[in-house]
Order: C-alpha cells, then structure tokens, then sequence
C-alpha cells in the first residue's frame, strides 16, 4: 500500500455537491466518490489518499480515504469537453466542508518530513513518501481529534499503517471500519480484548496496562463493501492481536481467521 495525493482546484471544478456529499460521509461513515489522479496509473486498490484544496484559500488537507477501484481508468475529462482523463473510485473516510469548517491548513505542511513533498503542484496522483505519510497521518488524525471528529486512529492499530519485513517496507491495510471508536467498541463488548486466532489476552499478559486492549479486523474484503452499507460489530468484525492482524493482512485479499487458525495450529502441531 501506497500513499498519493488528489489535488482539487475550485476554480477548475466546482463542488456543487459538496454540502451534500459532506452531510452524507458524517451520516454513513464514508463517501465513494471517483477522483482525478492526473497522469498516474500507479494508484491501487487499498492504496491511501489525501485530498489537497488548492488554488482559492482556504488551502489544506480536505479529505482522506482509501482507492477502491483496482487501477486507474479513462473516462470524459471533469472540466475540459472533448477531453479524457484518468481517474480512480475513492471511499473517502472523513470529508470536511471547506466553505463552513476550518481544514488542515497548507501551511502547517512544510516542517518536517512533510517539507519533502511537492504541496504546490498542480498535478493529482503523485506519491507521498512513507515518511511523510506517516507524519501527515499524525497531524491530520490531531487535526481532527480538535474538531470534534472521530478520526482513524492509526496509533492503536498500525502506527502510519507500517511495518518492516524482510529488509522493506510493507503496510497493512485496515480500513475505516476496523478503526472506528463506536464499531471497535460494540466488537469488543460482544467478543472480549482476547484475540480470536491465537487467544492472547493483552490484560492477562500485562495487567492493568494491558486491560482492553486489542485490534479489530474487518472480516469482509473492501471490495464487496458497499455504498450505504452499515456494519454489524458482531458479524463484521473480529478481536484479534496485533500480530495476527498483521498476518491476516499478509495476503491480498486477507486471510480469514479461520485460515490463519489452521496455519497456526498446523505450525504448532509440527514444533
């Protein structure tokens, strides 16, 4: 998983939707939308996006979301008639009204690891290094803890989503569900902070330090979910340890709990 930036200019493309596109994401949770990623087609399916308003102040971080179509696909370009453009789906997890909300503004995105990305370019697609997409990932979760949203927490799932394996640099991918505060709590209420694939428990391990803590995993694949789809805690989401849900990820799609149950009793049974 990657992260690229979308950039949007209101004065190439108004949002007219926008009041609506905004009430729709705070009711359901999130907004599939297509977006221009200019002239790239690295852009995949699970790969992370921000949205930058560019050109008409206020400038800023407006958006953040996930690609959801598999690659980049031509369709009639938004503003030019008679032109193409390249474009992917995005579920878009937080979505701020710029014309009645303060947003992230671009100029606390130059300190930093930040400083090495090209915020003044006009071009949508481009990647966001690792570096400073875990940075962005902190500012823009703190930005928005201030406002009053409930954000993705990165921080108790996969820090900035990353771990190393083999020398290089892989990510796991979580979506919006698995990191919500009301779905991660109803999960744990039913289930319990025990890991459902190998059974730790972070309490019994390390006491009051440990007391509820734990992962939850999303058990349907990002691709079979759709528009207004509302998630059942106890039927879409599973505890598990943060070792496990790594491993689940492994795979693309991710294995299901059962699968990784059977590798892991298998690999037991053989030690």
């Amino acid at each position: 998983m990657q992260t690229f930036l979308l950039t949007w200019n209101p004065k190439l493309w108004p949002w007219d939707t926008l009041d609506a596109d905004h009430a729709r994401t705070l009711k359901q949770g999130f907004l599939d939308d297509r977006w221009s990623c200019g002239r790239s087609k690295r852009l995949r399916a699970g790969d992370r996006v921000f949205l930058l308003r560019q050109g008409l102040e206020p400038r800023g971080i407006v958006a953040s979301g996930v690609v959801t179509s598999e690659e980049p696909f031509l369709d009639a370009h938004f503003s030019k008639s008679g032109s193409s453009a390249l474009y992917v789906f995005a579920r878009f997890d937080i979505l701020l009204n710029s014309d009645k909300e303060p947003i992230l503004p671009r100029s606390r995105l130059d300190s930093g690891a930040l400083a090495s990305v090209q915020w003044e370019t006009r071009a949508s697609g481009i990647t966001i290094p690792p570096a400073a997409a875990a940075e962005l990932e902190e500012l823009w979760s703190a930005f928005l803890t201030q406002r009053g949203y409930s954000p993705i927490v990165l921080a108790d799932e996969v820090r900035a989503a990353e771990r190393f394996w083999e020398g290089a640099l892989r990510r796991i991918t979580v979506n919006a569900y698995e990191r919500d505060a009301a779905a991660r709590r109803a999960c744990i209420t039913h289930f319990g902070a025990v890991c459902r694939v190998c059974g730790f428990d972070f309490g019994a391990a390390y006491g009051e330090l440990g007391n509820g803590f734990i992962h939850v995993h999303h058990t349907r694949p990002l691709s079979e979910v759709q528009s207004g789809y509302a998630v059942d805690p106890k039927q879409d989401l599973i505890p598990v340890c943060p070792n496990c849900h790594a491993m689940l990820h492994r795979t693309s799609p991710p294995l299901t709990v059962a699968e990784l149950q059977k590798r892991l009793q298998s690999r037991n049974a053989n030690a």
